[in-house]
């Protein structure tokens, strides 16, 4: 059934348009940066299979508030909604978010949820794939593989499904843009990143490089095709 998200209490903020489907599972002048296996390597959290924040090597967040820790909002999902650690954009809406992988994996799906007010959640997202370089001067220049409109997911519900799926295979890093928010305003922040997917146990070095050629070919855009994920959407 179609959808219609609202940012409550934010003056000017238009309603982001979707799908919603039941499912069982400042660019020059911003600072610097603060197939295979299906089961969990988190010893804590055993169940949290396929989330593939168990398989960050390196994780960094450019334009990101002073002491930021891009890391931490990557975590299991049973802990999506808490506060410690968000990252808060610095100056400015923008946040570029970048992460490498011990090894390569294949992303399916993602979650976003911001923090504070609902103005302050992301409102867009892009993603590059295999872009390690990637920073606020050539961002412009650099084709994101996907990118998508974002609802004010509080209650860490909606997912989005990233396409096509040759894109986000035998991936070794990914970035994250969030350039804009709901209130049109100076800040925005995000509360956690959810990645599920699929990895493999070969070593970085060993990535086809077929692949990542078709990774930065490829330019997806959806306008808010959400999807609503329960506790098992990681697990």
């Amino acid at each position: 059934r179609s959808f219609s998200v609202q940012a409550e209490g934010v003056r000017g903020a238009e309603p982001l348009q979707g799908v919603l489907l039941c499912d069982s599972m400042g660019r020059g002048g911003h600072g610097g940066g603060a197939g295979g296996a299906g089961h969990s390597h988190s010893e804590e959290y055993p169940d949290d299979t396929w989330n593939l924040y168990q398989h960050i090597a390196t994780a960094e967040a450019l334009n990101a508030a002073a002491g930021a820790d891009a890391r931490r909002v990557f975590r299991p999902f049973v802990r999506r909604l808490e506060t410690d650690g968000s990252l808060e954009s610095d100056g400015d809406e923008e946040l570029l978010v970048k992460v490498t992988f011990a090894s390569p994996c294949a992303l399916r799906r993602l979650m976003v949820i911001g923090g504070g007010p609902p103005g302050r959640h992301p409102r867009r997202v892009r993603v590059y794939v295999d872009r390690e370089d990637l920073d606020f001067q050539s961002v412009d220049d650099a084709r994101a593989a996907y990118e998508t409109t974002l609802p004010v997911n509080a209650a860490g519900e909606a997912y989005v499904n990233v396409h096509p799926p040759s894109a986000f295979t035998n991936v070794t890093s990914l970035a994250f843009l969030f350039d804009a928010n709901h209130a049109n305003g100076d800040l925005t922040v995000v509360q956690y990143i959810g990645m599920q997917g699929d990895h493999s146990h070969d070593r970085r070095e060993a990535v086809n490089t077929t692949y990542e050629l078709l990774c930065q070919g490829h330019g997806t855009k959806t306008e808010g095709q959400y999807s609503v994920a329960n506790a098992g959407m990681f697990g």
